[in-house]
């Protein structure tokens, strides 16, 4: 499966008035390694959006706390895609302290391919599927 780390500064922004890194920006955090991810395998969701023939919603999303993070902190966000088929597949994600490796987090994502306008599940384009790796096939 493929995997890929992202690196990522805390802003004042991201953090609560207790100065710790708001919930929601973790899964912004997510989100941010999943587009770079795509990037850097010459993925493009701004194609997909334009053609207008497919769409590939976020399905589910969970994250578990383990520890804080606060403005300033260096982050690594570390993506793992596991659980693929022709027409879905799951980002599984670990965020860490980059100087102590400590676990801050751990989130998942559950994307599935679908035609447009129909809204019925379809195959992720060959790109994709060559960029996720092995998938099972059923």
């Amino acid at each position: 499966m493929a995997t890929f780390t992202y690196e990522r500064r805390v802003y004042l922004g991201d953090t609560d008035g207790a100065g710790v890194v708001y919930f929601n920006q973790f899964l912004q955090m997510c989100h941010e390694a999943y587009e770079s991810w795509l990037m850097a395998e010459h993925l493009s969701l701004q194609n997909i959006i334009s053609a207008g023939d497919l769409a590939l919603p976020l399905v589910h999303a969970g994250i578990d706390f383990f520890a804080p993070a606060h403005c300033g902190d260096r982050l690594l966000v570390k993506l793992t895609i596991t659980q693929a088929s022709a027409h879905r597949f799951c980002c599984d994600y670990e965020i860490s302290q980059a100087e102590s490796s400590q676990l801050l987090a751990r989130a998942q994502t559950h994307h599935v391919c679908i035609a447009l306008p129909e809204r019925k599940k379809c195959p992720l384009p060959l790109p994709w599927q060559m960029a996720i790796g092995d998938w099972d096939h059923h």
